[in-house]
């Protein structure tokens, strides 16, 4: 009984002690003068009474029990009620920041009998009360001081103290949201978090390399660098880069291993700094001479990339540009031929790139690719159909004799130099030396050369005069910057696979005396422009897909020797235009789609050896000028739709060793005039509508080895004066009669 009273008893002490506690912190906060009697020794824990203006009693709750504290806010004031007596009691900014030692002990429950503690046994029960108060006193001391900051910086603002508390509590309650365990191993979470992280990242960057690696991809690098990311990568070419061998062992060097070689020159930091600059300062001489699109120089897969990265980086000769300080006083004639000597050098580069990586080749990048580069992005039907895939073994020169090694390229396979000024340092007048000056012909045909023609060929030789590329696996269509090889003189680019049409920038090479595009799969139709090419001489375009009219502008090639336009899909009438070409020797259009007749103009062509016209749409009469053309050597007029007779002033080609005529709508009889031509040895005109008799006078032709006349309308006998052509081609019996029966009839 005693003990339940004496619990009761503490109980109701705890409670008094906390309702005063929470009254102190209220007036703390609100800046109440506080009056407490500090009596330590007594025993009675009543005694502990303190004298202070008590708030009014609205604002004080009463406390049920020992849980029901009362809310901290409740009993603020605002700071307009403070006393203003200037007491040395009143707490505030103006007098003490912090409250003296005896009032904050007893604020903080050290204020307890101390001998009503030691009645108490060490209990469960007393550890878990201490436990609580002290937990109950460190939290009464964070909000005192906590009070007391806001009320010092916050004097004469009632309401913000209230609002800063309670985003205070707002805080403390979000961040105790947190699971407890997270809190008590946020550390080791973090750190695991972050081992996963580097590990995910360590598996992408390594499934990177073996993608690229099994693409045979180069890694991509900074070209000052020195060296690739990868350490199974040569710095240089790789593998698919390697030219063929040759016999000649001095001469012949491998890129690759120039390369390798030349890995150590770009082994310190500062010199990775100067390559980078150099690669900045060649790209923009580049671009600034229109050598290269940007868009090339900036993808690492590029055969423009590779061949500046080879210049910069792996080329033993490290050439380089003027700094563009320099270049604005003025370059030297010297400087000048340097500086394109180091452009026509990565141009020779970038066309070794171009045609024997195998990605590129097979329709990669690089400027260009099967679809035409950038300038033609699209294909037609019959070139989708003639995509064919390489391998490596398929693209590999035939010959490469010191192409990507230290030599100048002069000295390289197909190049042929300028000869360089005596006045020059170089004292070399041949056309053969170790130097890098101006190609003046690039003659690599027969060479086994797959891929594409890139910009780089046409744009950066200025004074090329011969480019030979023909009977090579060349494709896609002809650069329209061939238009700024000004100098040059012949163009031979037959027998490849190149496509797309025509381009009309052709017609700037006014200097230009040999074109042959031939046996190609070049379609489109023949530029207009081609009459701008005044010194034009052989204009050979056969056996393509080209089509359209004959434009009249081809009667401005005064110079023209030969026109080679059969084999095509060319349609509408021969140009009347035709007949100013005086200088002309040989005319072929055979195997097109020509209507029309015959124009008489062909007449005038006085040099005429050769008209082949066979194979075509033509109609009307023969034109009897052409027996002005004495030296007239071939005529192929058969297989159109021709009408009329032989003209007798056909007599006057007295040249004429070949006259085909059959498979047309030929009629009458065939004049005797023909015996003019004293030194035919072909005939046919088989399958016409000729009449009559044969003429006798035919026996004066001795020189006459073939004779067809069959499928016609002939009567009468044979003449026996046929028996005098002792070169007539006879098989079987050679009874004359027997054999002109089978040949005639």
């Amino acid at each position: 009984m005693l003990d339940s009273f004496e619990k009761e008893s503490r109980l109701h002490e705890r409670r008094l002690a906390r309702q005063r506690q929470m009254r102190l912190m209220e007036e703390a906060a609100s800046g109440l003068p506080l009056h407490v009697n500090d009596d330590d020794d007594d025993d009675n824990a009543n005694n502990n009474e303190m004298e202070y203006e008590m708030p009014p009693p609205s604002h004080v709750e009463e406390v049920d029990s020992e849980d029901d504290v009362p809310s901290m806010y409740s009993g603020i004031h605002n700071s307009n009620n403070l006393n203003k007596n200037g007491n040395d009691n009143l707490w505030s900014s103006a007098n003490s920041k912090d409250l003296d030692d005896s009032k904050l002990k007893f604020v903080m429950g050290d204020n307890t009998n101390n001998n009503s503690n030691n009645n108490y046994d060490e209990t469960a029960s007393y550890s878990s009360w201490t436990e609580r108060q002290k937990r109950e006193h460190d939290e009464s001391r964070h909000l005192i001081m906590l009070a007391s900051r806001r009320v010092s910086s916050s004097s004469g603002r009632g309401g913000t103290l209230e609002m800063e508390m309670r985003d205070e509590e707002r805080r403390s309650r979000r961040y105790n949201k947190c699971p407890v365990w997270f809190m008590l191993h946020r550390k080791l979470i973090c750190s695991l978090c972050l081992v996963m992280a580097l590990i995910v990242m360590g598996v992408l960057i390594g499934q990177m390399k073996k993608n690229m690696g099994q693409d045979g991809a180069e890694w991509p690098m900074n070209p000052a660098t020195g060296g690739s990311s990868s350490s199974g990568m040569t710095s240089g070419t790789s593998a698919s880069h390697e030219p063929m061998d040759s016999s000649n062992e001095e001469s012949t060097h491998n890129p690759q291993d120039s390369s390798n070689n030349n890995n150590d020159s770009s082994s310190n930091n500062n010199q990775h700094e100067l390559d980078m600059i150099k690669f900045e300062r060649i790209k923009d001489r580049l671009l600034e001479h229109q050598i290269s699109h940007a868009s090339t120089l900036e993808d690492p897969t590029t055969a423009q990339y590779k061949a500046l990265q080879w210049i910069v980086r792996d080329d033993p000769r490290q050439l380089d540009v003027m700094p563009l300080d320099d270049v604005e006083t003025g370059l030297t004639g010297e400087q000048v031929d340097r500086e394109e000597g180091l452009f026509e050098r990565y141009a020779l580069a970038v066309f070794w790139f171009q045609t024997t990586d195998l990605a590129i080749v097979n329709g990669g990048s690089g400027g260009g690719s099967r679809n035409g580069g950038p300038d033609r992005p699209f294909r037609t039907e019959e070139e989708e159909e003639d995509e064919v895939e390489f391998t490596m073994q398929e693209i590999q020169w035939r010959e490469s004799t010191n192409w990507l090694t230290e030599k100048g390229f002069c000295l390289w396979h197909g190049v042929i130099c300028h000869p360089v000024p005596q006045s020059t340092a170089h004292g070399a007048s041949s056309v053969r030396y170790d130097d890098d000056f101006h190609v003046a012909i690039l003659n690599l045909t027969e060479n086994n050369i797959h891929g594409l023609v890139p910009r780089e060929v046409y744009m950066a030789f200025t004074k090329m005069q011969a480019l030979d590329l023909s009977w090579n696996e060349l494709g896609g269509a002809i650069g329209r910057e061939i238009g700024a090889l000004r100098d040059l003189q012949d163009l031979f680019l037959q027998s490849n696979q190149f496509t797309g049409a025509i381009p009309t920038t052709i017609g700037e090479l006014g200097n230009l005396y040999n074109l042959n595009i031939s046996d190609n799969k070049i379609a489109g139709t023949v530029p207009t422009q081609i009459g701008m090419m005044s010194k034009l001489r052989d204009a050979s375009m056969f056996q393509n897909r080209i089509g359209g009219r004959i434009p009249g502008e081809i009667g401005y090639l005064t110079d023209l020797l030969a026109l080679y336009l059969d084999s095509n899909r060319l349609t509408g009438p021969i140009p009347t235009s035709i007949g100013k070409l005086t200088s002309l020797v040989d005319l072929r259009l055979r195997a097109n789609k020509l209507t029309g007749t015959i124009p008489s103009e062909v007449g005038e062509l006085k040099n005429l050896e050769e008209i082949q016209l066979y194979q075509n749409s033509l109609t009307g009469p023969l034109p009897s000028e052409l027996g002005l053309l004495d030296g007239l050597i071939f005529l192929y007029l058969d297989s159109n739709e021709l009408t009329g007779s032989i003209p007798e002033e056909w007599g006057g080609m007295r040249n004429l060793e070949q006259l085909f005529l059959s498979g047309n709508n030929l009629q009458g009889q065939i004049p005797d005039t023909i015996r003019g031509m004293e030194v035919l040895q072909y005939l046919r005109a088989s399958d016409n509508q000729f009449s009559g008799t044969i003429p006798t006078d035919m026996g004066k032709m001795l020189k006459l080895e073939f004779l067809y006349l069959e499928e016609n309308d002939f009567d009468g006998l044979i003449p026996s004066e046929l028996g005098e052509l002792h070169k007539l081609q006879v098989s079987g019996p050679s009874r004359m009669d027997h054999v002109l029966k089978v040949i005639i009839f």
